[in-house]
């Protein structure tokens, strides 16, 4: 976020919130209100000690009548501080305090992303992201669940408050997209206030709640934050809630979530169809009586890791190591649109020159996606049985522009070849470019020689991993309810910031892949296509 824009929002909200503008502890200038709840307010603010880095910090809504209160407020912000140093999982808290008027806030890191609510108000998740998002909030609660250490005690974590907005996707350009789980232990300390009636003291989502929490049961368990996790699940995959309440009042809620009984997903939602074990799994989540639920999140992680196999069972291996993403039936189309790569003659109204650009190749089965390289004759010997790679970069909480990045490896950095290019996801061509890479799987770079560039010389096929198919489709299906905060020409040079950041990385991901598998990507295709036509012939 630039500075300028920074100060134009502090402007335009100043007049609406008194912390805009503020030193807290002399240390932490608030800039901007970036979200709102019943606990609280979130500012983006800058950590000027050190050197005006984002922080982000979180307001709450009560102040610290007295001592014991503010005991407890720092109990809480440790636990949930330890917490963060133990899982990746779990947002990071840096340190805490109270404003002159004794309300207490806490500083966590700044993350960039979407809270899951904003993600499914747009559509439910298809089930490998499902399994990939619930698969790391469950990491994130294995680990409070395990507990920390108290003055030689372990004190397991239960959360309280599982529900979209403190579940957060964090977008890491260096580790991809990160699960990260907020608030950890504030509902507790809000919720433990002397003198409050059970409707007055009750903190927590009523959508979300398990029925011994709405009972007001003081010693709550795992088995409670397991019951708001199904709530949860259970709306990612059919983009619906279980329970139907005629109101949104506390009572109505108790008597949904405590007589209520859950649909299946098929009732809600026709069109999602699940394996039988996420069935059932969802369900025993969902069950009234605490001792009917998965007794731990080690239960439910194996669970998921079940329904990942059944997937990735069904996706045929080229080597022990390296998983093929495109459908068995496409393969050997594999071969044939490579033959009619070589057929190809430069265009007339591109350059002579060392550039590169995508083109939607229409062969007789369907259109397949191509990269078009003009390199000197030279490189193109070097390049072409190296080892190369696929990234994609984008910032989507800015704007749908996509770098699509192919990398010619070479061990020695400055002479590894890099052939960026913008899709903008905004712009027809960009999304088909984008929608046909993620349904086919795989795309043919062609090789022109600069010396004599009338006809490809080269084809080689470069395949997307599941995940970078799956993160197309996502990021496709958001570019269409995404709200630009800035023009396609910042966000190009966003994004050629973060390449530049993330070279370093990509070239040892790239020696990695070369020293475990030494053969050649056409030596893996060879070898699939052998074990297939076996196959067929077994059949």
């Amino acid at each position: 976020m630039s500075q300028n824009k920074i100060e134009n929002m502090v402007g335009q909200k100043a007049e609406l919130d008194n912390y805009i503008g503020q030193f807290l502890n002399n240390r932490y200038l608030i800039r901007d209100l970036i979200g709102k709840g019943g606990m609280g307010r979130v500012y983006l603010a800058e950590d000027t000690a050190k050197g005006g880095i984002a922080i982000a910090v979180k307001i709450l809504s009560l102040s610290l009548a007295n001592q014991h209160m503010s005991q407890r407020f720092a109990r809480e912000i440790f636990i949930g501080a330890q917490l963060g140093r133990k899982s990746k999982h779990i947002v990071r808290i840096l340190s805490y305090g109270v404003t002159e008027e004794k309300i207490p806030f806490f500083v966590m890191e700044y993350l960039q992303g979407k809270n899951l609510k904003q993600i499914l108000k747009i559509q439910p998740l298809t089930i490998s992201k499902f399994l990939e998002i619930s698969h790391q909030i469950c990491l994130g609660l294995q680990c409070a669940h395990e507990g920390i250490s108290l003055k030689g005690e372990i004190y397991p974590i239960v959360h309280r408050d599982i529900k979209p907005e403190n579940i957060f996707i964090s977008e890491d350009t260096k580790r991809g997209e990160i699960v990260k789980i907020l608030d950890f232990g504030i509902a507790k300390f809000l919720t433990e206030r002397s003198g409050m009636t059970l409707t007055d003291s009750f903190i927590g989502s009523l959508p979300y709640c398990s029925p011994e929490h709405m009972e007001g049961r003081k010693l709550l368990d795992v088995r409670s934050d397991i019951y708001s996790l199904g709530v949860l699940m259970f709306e990612m995959l059919t983009g619906k809630h279980p329970f139907q309440t005629k109101s949104n009042s506390f009572g109505s809620w108790y008597q949904a979530h405590r007589f209520q009984l859950p649909p299946t997903v098929e009732e809600v939602n026709p069109q999602v169809k699940i394996p039988q074990v996420l069935e059932k799994l969802l369900m025993s989540c969902l069950a009234k009586e605490v001792s009917d639920r998965p007794q731990n999140i080690n239960q439910i992680l194996d669970d998921l890791a079940k329904v990942t196999s059944q997937l990735e069972d069904a996706i045929p291996s080229i080597s022990d190591s390296i998983k093929v993403s495109l459908p068995m039936q496409l393969v050997p189309a594999t071969l044939l649109s490579e033959k009619e790569c070589l057929q190809k003659t430069w265009p007339k109204n591109k350059p002579i020159a060392p550039i590169g650009f995508p083109h939607l190749l229409h062969t007789s089965q369907r259109p397949i996606a191509t990269f078009w390289a003009m390199l000197p004759k030279q490189e193109i010997t070097k390049f072409f049985d190296k080892v190369h790679g696929t990234e994609f970069i984008i910032k989507m909480n800015l704007y749908p522009m996509l770098l699509w990045v192919t990398v010619l490896y070479d061990t020695e950095p400055s002479l590894t070849k890099w052939l960026p290019y913008f899709l903008d996801l905004k712009d027809k061509r960009g999304q088909n470019i984008a929608r046909i890479l993620a349904e086919v799987g795989y795309y043919h770079l062609l090789f022109f020689p600069l010396e004599d560039p009338n006809l490809c010389s080269h084809v080689t096929t470069l395949i997307l991993t599941a995940n970078q198919r799956q993160q197309l489709l996502d990021w496709l299906n958001m570019s269409q309810q995404s709200n630009e905060s800035i023009l396609p020409k910042e966000a190009k040079n966003i994004l050629k910031i973060e390449y530049e950041k993330i070279k370093i990385d990509i070239l040892q991901k790239l020696a990695t892949h070369q020293k475990s598998d030494r053969e050649s990507l056409k030596d893996k295709m060879a070898k699939f296509l052998e074990i297939f036509f076996k196959f067929l012939s077994f059949r």
